[in-house]
């Protein structure tokens, strides 16, 4: 008897660009039996970054090696995929000041007028949560983020950048035929 091989053509639904090369940042495994079958299955979760990117809490972080203004700087993640990072909890604000080390990075906030409020790009005020430095210099309208937390600082100045996209997440079914889940979608194997 003559054995084959078989090749399977797999085309998925578009997803976002993960590079070249991606490897599992964050993974979890779980075991959940079925009440009205009595089996159990195994669930596999894995989220993914593009290369370079950093995970956080289901999001993909990139910080720039290179120097551009906070409108530049804006247009480079929308090239991306992505936007400029905006921080919504203090665990994020942590990793991000962390990672920030001593260098300065545009981020998603800004403000109209030396009376507005600082804003998101989505357009959330900025909470109390996360002070910006006080500057006694006259208006500066875009947000930095550095080690030493959130600031203000001049929109045309050349600095790196923070861009945010969520993670790409995939997960198995270890099932009786093997399954994965992408997005909404179940893939099971057919044959042979």
């Amino acid at each position: 008897m003559e054995e084959g091989v078989t090749y399977a053509d797999l085309r998925f639904p578009p997803t976002p660009d993960l590079g070249q090369q991606a490897s599992c940042a964050h993974g979890l495994w779980s075991v959940e039996e079925s009440p009205s079958y009595g089996q159990q299955t195994m669930r596999g979760r894995c989220q993914f970054c593009p290369t370079g990117w950093l995970w956080d809490a289901g999001h993909c972080y990139y910080f720039s090696s290179a120097k551009k203004t906070w409108d530049q700087s804006r247009e480079d993640c929308c090239s991306r995929g992505a936007q400029l990072v905006t921080i919504r909890a203090n665990t994020t604000l942590a990793f991000l000041v962390r990672t920030a080390n001593t260098e300065a990075f545009h981020v998603g906030l800004k403000r109209d007028s030396s009376r507005s409020d600082w804003k998101w790009l989505d357009g959330t005020a900025l909470q109390g949560l996360f002070p910006i430095q006080r500057s006694t210099s006259s208006f500066l309208a875009c947000g930095r983020l550095s080690g030493s937390g959130l600031s203000g600082g001049w929109c045309n100045e050349a600095l790196g950048w923070v861009c945010e996209q969520n993670a790409a997440t995939l997960q198995w079914l270890r099932s009786s035929s093997p399954a994965f889940l992408w997005g909404n979608t179940t893939y099971t194997c057919v044959g042979p």
